[in-house]
């Protein structure tokens, strides 16, 4: 499975830097450099995982993940900053980042949490699909639907 990634900071020497990590290890990478081109390719293309930049031009990043999870609830969002503070990371968390990474940063770390938190969003979603089916089954509004299966 190939996974897909959005990167989204200003500074094109860390965006080719991320893409090079990513491609490296098989991921499909887009990437740009502020909030509005970032909402627009999450609209036309599906991301497994987005690498936020808290400080872009046009918008905080903490800002962009609220319109990011309404575009693409299942995507992991990470926020990667340069300014690591208390204040970024609650920020982060309230807006409901997956992650928070400080630069510079370790590739082999970032890798492994990428990594992490796909296959923990996956099986959330696993997860909720069994308990939707699950309350389906048990519904009698939905066998009434279809009696035959009574």
């Amino acid at each position: 499975m190939i996974v897909s990634a959005l990167i989204i900071d200003d500074d094109p020497q860390v965006r080719n830097m991320l893409s090079s990590i990513l491609e490296d290890e098989g991921y499909s990478v887009e990437a740009v450099d502020n909030g509005r081109e970032a909402i627009k390719t999450c609209e036309r293309l599906p991301f497994d995982v987005a690498l936020v930049d808290i400080n872009l031009p046009d918008v905080k990043g903490t800002e962009l993940l609220r319109k990011m999870k309404e575009l693409q609830p299942k995507m992991v969002k990470i926020i990667i900053t340069g300014q690591p503070s208390i204040e970024n990371a609650v920020k982060a968390l309230n807006e409901k980042s997956d992650g928070f990474i400080s630069k510079p940063f370790d590739p082999q770390e970032l890798l492994a949490m990428i990594k992490k938190l796909i296959v923990e969003k996956q099986n959330d979603y696993l997860q909720m699909l069994k308990e939707v089916e699950g309350a389906q089954k048990n519904n009698p509004f939905v066998k009434y639907q279809n009696p035959n299966s009574w």
